[in-house]
């Protein structure tokens, strides 16, 4: 692990590999972990970074600040530390809505994105969770979820509401950090701060890239309960992703559910290898 320096935070991620650029961003409750099958085959052919968002996995817990441009500051300034040009963007629900942002305020940085069940407006709003999400924005979450530490029990639930069938055969163990990483004190945090900020993210359910844009491949866990699948694909009208890739079998875990299909999808957006046939 090594950790940036970022407005008096200590911001975790990890880093191997030489060749073209490219950044993993993880999901609201998730850390840069998700992405380890991906990060351990992508470092043999390019340089790879995965980063915490602030909240999460190794980085720093900062009690407030929690925004999307916040997010999106941070997110210029390690790229911008790192001189990292000609970049493959990779993100997973709420990565995806800040790969995608920077993108559309940085194309020149840019070689392509790969948005794996993108957060959008769209997507969130009719699932359960785009529910809870407009209720516990009507109460003061942020303070509480400093505080609050959920049950083994709870925790096991919510980590089991965001598998597809596949990643429901898997060994427990496959999932333990991210179980107890729900059980930890302050780990709601981060979720419960950002939640008035995802109203914005609408704006992404409407923009339409133009020829110049940067490549895009969209990947969906059809069993996705987080987000909808349904919805993601009416995005992909918009969004007009040069590959759009769907998961039959993995929900909003897919990384992690079925690396695989996720690694070559990433490889052929970056050119590091031929895409397959």
């Amino acid at each position: 692990m090594a950790t940036f320096r970022w407005e008096g935070l200590s911001m975790a991620y990890d880093h191997a590999g030489s060749g073209d650029p490219i950044v993993l961003l993880h999901n609201l409750g998730g850390n840069r972990t998700i992405w380890q099958a991906q990060f351990d085959s992508l470092a043999q052919t390019n340089s790879v970074y995965a980063l915490d968002w602030p909240g999460y996995g190794e980085s720093d817990v900062p009690i407030d600040g929690y925004t999307i441009e916040n997010h999106q500051r941070l997110l210029a300034a390690f790229i911008d530390s790192h001189q990292l040009r000609g970049l493959t963007l990779v993100g997973n629900c709420f990565g995806s809505a800040m790969a995608l942002i920077y993108a559309r305020r940085n194309p020149q940085d840019v070689r392509a994105l790969v948005l794996v069940n993108p957060l959008t407006g769209a997507t969130l709003r009719p699932t359960m969770s785009g529910w809870a999400a407009r209720l516990l924005r009507k109460i003061p979450l942020a303070s509480l979820g400093g505080v609050i530490r959920l049950p083994a029990a709870v925790a096991a639930l919510v980590l089991r509401e965001q598998l597809g069938v596949r990643g429901r055969r898997m060994s427990a163990a496959t999932f333990a950090p991210l179980r107890q990483r729900w059980t930890s004190t302050g780990a709601l945090r981060p979720v419960a701060a950002i939640l008035p900020e995802l109203p914005r993210l609408s704006e992404l359910d409407s923009f339409e890239p133009d020829s110049d844009f940067p490549p895009i491949t969209t990947i969906w866990g059809a069993q996705n309960r987080v987000l909808s699948a349904a919805a993601g694909a009416r995005l992909n009208t918009t969004l007009s992703p040069q590959h759009a890739l769907t998961l039959s079998e993995s929900g909003h875990l897919a990384m992690i559910e079925d690396p695989e299909p996720i690694i070559r999808a990433i490889e052929a957006a970056a050119g590091s290898r031929q895409a397959a046939h």
